[in-house]
């Protein structure tokens, strides 16, 4: 569920904003730094402190019993005079704390000795964090609606939603298990598909003498120490690693935000790459635990990446940005995962083997008498400056280009299902001689490889982009009544559920068609039971946005599937092989 922040004015109505400086003078850096750690190791779903009384009642000591009573009934006043009920609001907002953590980190004097008491000190945080909220959440929906206005804008729901959603989304919607899970496992696949690759030993070489281990299970064993705190701490705080081992010292050493260089950056690039910091000797605090986990296999390619800029002559891996993208990717990752969940069963053709048939096939085909699925695969990532741009026009320009034409007329990725759906209707698809194109049911699925895609609005914007496409194949004389809408599917979703589509306790197709139905097709006039108020349409025209990845994981769960984690330990098993030798 959406939660808003609340801001500054709605705890101190009237009150002159002062700066950060102001709020945060008179305090020990160490003491911030563990503080605003300490705001970052809020659970993302089923917080505690996500009550604002309850926060309130945590953050303020007996001495700041009436501030806090006093602020409280403010922020009432304030809901009071909202449509959004009390439940909708909470103070902690993770965006915020990571600003919160690199402003200090980068402008708190490392000489700045405490002056204020603990009673100041509390109402000065608290009102640096309210202030944050007021200029992160709606100092940045006032300049994108003036930006709308200005250039008189229209948005759909669908368009509002994207643009509310996607600059934040990766940051505050998400399960830490199945991160860490898919996480985990994108790394061992990805060393194995680097390991088989005569190309890439030398990089490989390279790789283990900067990080100073002996493999790449070395290498995933030593990140699992540092992720092992993240997954068993048992309280809301801040997290600590405290290390006896100088060998481990000098490998977190590597992933960690040094003390003289400068973390601010837009989208937190810098923190994502380094998300500890050490505070005493042998001692770490975990900065982000989001960015902690997500290290393990995101932040991969890029320190790969970096090592092989430095290498010459043959030792550098060429197009090694492609090979992560295309051969990774699209052929190894998508084929193995599809492969597994279609198992023995129908007709299966990978985008390896489409390629010498037919150039511009799909990534993936599956057929099922008169059911055909057809996979496009896109690794991409959007730009920080579009992604955290206040206006819509500069994300769906960015997205137009990556996913359905490029600037130079390209296809992409809605425009390479539509000609596929073309050739299938055609009777041009040559790789499969069974199609009868006048009773065929198509399912395109976009698949895409960061989580950042799971926002609300997304899948509906492209599919808006697909119909148009398939109204232009309608009107040239081709039957598309068979077409069904695009679905937008993230590698992650597919790998968490993988089991239960692989001993079918759902199936794919039903997954795809419920979601079309109920979602992609939503209709107001069919919802039961019917709504009573704009309030309850509102909400039903919101959930009818869902990603399918949030759709999937809770209809898989609703159907009582457990996922126990014995797969995780199998393939974590091949980890400590060798040291049990």
């Amino acid at each position: 569920m959406f939660k808003l922040g609340i801001n500054f004015e709605a705890c101190f109505p009237g009150e002159e904003q002062g700066t950060l400086e102001e709020y945060l003078s008179g305090m020990k850096k160490s003491e911030l730094l563990k503080m605003s750690s300490f705001f970052l190791g809020f659970n993302p779903e089923n917080s505690r402190y996500s009550d604002i009384k309850h926060f309130l009642e945590m953050f303020f000591s007996s001495e700041n019993a009436e501030f806090s009573k006093t602020v409280f009934n403010n922020i009432l006043q304030y809901i009071g005079k909202t449509p959004q009920p009390y439940e909708m609001y909470e103070v902690p907002y993770v965006v915020s704390s990571l600003h919160l953590f690199e402003f200090i980190f980068d402008k708190i004097p490392n000489l700045q000795v405490t002056t204020k008491s603990n009673a100041e000190m509390e109402r000065d945080i608290f009102r640096a964090y309210v202030l944050l909220n007021q200029k992160t959440i709606k100092e940045r929906d006032r300049i994108s609606q003036q930006i709308r206005t200005d250039n008189d804008i229209t948005l759909s729901m669908a368009q509002t939603l994207l643009q509310i959603s996607f600059h934040n989304n990766d940051l505050i919607n998400y399960r830490i298990e199945k991160v860490f899970y898919c996480q985990f496992v994108r790394a061992l696949f990805y060393f194995e598909f680097l390991s088989a690759r005569e190309d890439c030993q030398e990089l490989l070489k390279a790789f283990y003498t900067f990080y100073e281990i002996l493999d790449f299970k070395d290498y995933l064993r030593r990140l699992l120490g540092i992720s092992h705190a993240v997954l068993m701490k048992d309280r809301e705080a801040h997290t600590e690693i405290h290390l006896d081992d100088k060998e481990n010292s000098a490998f977190i050493d590597k992933h960690i935000a040094k003390a003289d260089s400068l973390l601010t950056e837009l989208d937190f690039i810098k923190t994502r790459s380094n998300p500890l910091y050490k505070f005493d000797e042998e001692k770490y605090r975990i900065i982000s635990p989001l960015f902690t986990i997500e290290m393990i296999y995101n932040g991969l390619f890029f320190r790969l990446k970096a090592i092989n800029a430095d290498l010459n002559g043959e030792a550098k891996v060429s197009g090694f940005y492609n090979l992560k993208t295309y051969e990774y990717s699209e052929q190894y990752v998508l084929s193995r995962l599809l492969k597994e969940i279609y198992g023995n069963r129908y007709i299966q053709k990978s985008g390896a083997e489409l390629d010498s048939i037919l150039p511009g096939a799909p990534d993936y085909y599956m057929r099922n008498g008169k059911y055909i699925h057809i996979f496009e695969s896109k690794d991409i990532l959007i730009t920080k400056e579009s992604k955290q741009s206040f206006d819509y026009r500069d994300l769906e320009n960015e997205l137009r280009i990556k996913l359905h034409e490029n600037e130079k007329g390209s296809p992409k990725a809605v425009k390479q299902l539509a000609e596929t759906v073309r050739k299938i209707l055609s009777g041009e698809a040559v790789y499969d001689s069974g199609i009868r194109e006048n009773r065929v049911q198509i399912f395109p699925v976009l698949v895409l490889h960061y989580r950042l895609f799971n926002a609300a609005g997304l899948n509906s914007v492209v599919n808006e982009w697909f119909k148009n496409e398939m109204a232009a194949l309608q009107e040239s004389g081709l039957d598309t009544s068979g077409v069904h809408d695009l679905v937008l599917i993230d590698i992650e979703t597919l790998l968490f559920n993988k089991e239960a589509f692989a001993n079918r306790t759902i199936s794919l197709q039903d997954t795809l068609l419920e979601y079309e139905k109920g979602y992609l097709r939503f209709d107001i006039a069919k919802a039961r039971p019917r709504p009573t108020n704009n309030r309850e349409v509102s909400s039903l025209f919101e959930k009818s946005l869902t990603p399918f990845s949030f759709y999937l994981d809770n209809k898989v769960e609703r159907l009582g599937y457990r996922r126990n984690g014995d797969d995780l330990l199998e393939k974590a098993a091949v980890l400590f092989e060798d040291k049990e030798e």
